[in-house]
């Protein structure tokens, strides 16, 4: 309980803050992203969006990683993070072209925020990218023409609570390798808020990619599972790559976040050196 009371505290204050510096303004970071030329647009439209961060030992994941990985800003507490978001659309159009309803999650470990002065939540966390899997193998052909780790996983499932209802709930489900889900009841106080965030991967030639991900006016409910009063959860089967990263067949989870329908969440997916 009084780890959720720390959290709670600083997540007001963080929101304070915002709002002292930039009253009532969007701070325009999602605009310029989408605005910026080069590489390939991905739209989904009439989406849940659900994601956990997990505690975890630098000295396990830094060995994902093929390149340094700069852990010393933390995020929700003293310790890393690894973050696992998982996103279900209804529709979706990548470079152009219509590909229906998609599925997809993103592992990844937060490594810093996507602009100077960005307040330290989620919205605004870059990752460094370990995978992204997805329904759609049009999208995962795009994610690795842009040097990311896309892997097509057409069993993955993704469940929500009906709209309006109390808590929200939702769960991600990729049988054989891992499920998350989340039901939170506490509104965000950063509610209606944009979302900016960068995956970036670096692959075993030294060549990179970067997924970035921008939605406006979010709305979403967090749990801080410690305090009881709501979940959130990670489970994986024994001996999979995920049950290695936690450490054993589930973690507990520092805080889950559940987000009311979104009507669109942009992808920008670029090649880098």
């Amino acid at each position: 309980m009084k780890l959720r009371v720390l959290l709670t505290v600083g997540l007001s204050l963080a929101v304070a803050e915002s709002a002292a510096a930039h009253p009532g303004v969007p701070h325009g970071e999602a605009a310029r992203l989408l605005a910026a030329g080069g590489g390939t647009k991905v739209t989904l439209r009439d989406c849940f969006l659900t994601a956990v961060f997990v505690p975890r030992e630098a000295s396990v994941l830094r060995p994902v990683f093929q390149r340094p990985l700069d852990l010393s800003q933390t995020f929700y507490g003293p310790d890393p993070l690894l973050g696992v978001w998982g996103m279900s659309c209804e529709g979706a159009r990548v470079a152009g072209r219509r590909v229906g309803r998609v599925t997809t999650s993103l592992v990844g470990v937060p490594d810093g925020l996507t602009s100077p002065g960005a307040v330290p939540l989620a919205n605004n966390f870059g990752h460094a990218l370990i995978r992204i899997e997805t329904t759609s193998p049009v999208l995962a052909r795009a994610l690795r023409r842009a040097r990311l780790p896309g892997k097509t996983t057409p069993k993955a499932r993704y469940r929500h609570s009906r709209r309006g209802s109390v808590p929200f709930r939702g769960r991600l489900l990729l049988p054989g390798k891992y499920g998350v889900a989340v039901s939170a009841s506490d509104l965000d106080p950063t509610n209606p808020h944009d979302h900016v965030n960068r995956f970036e991967h670096r692959g075993a030639d030294g060549r990179t990619g970067t997924l970035s991900l921008a939605i406006a006016n979010a709305v979403d409910r967090f749990c801080f599972p410690d305090g009881g009063t709501c979940s959130a959860t990670i489970r994986a089967p024994r001996r999979s790559a995920m049950a290695r990263l936690l450490g054993g067949r589930s973690a507990p989870v520092r805080a889950g976040f559940d987000h009311e329908r979104l009507p669109r969440i942009d992808l920008v997916l670029r090649r880098g050196r």
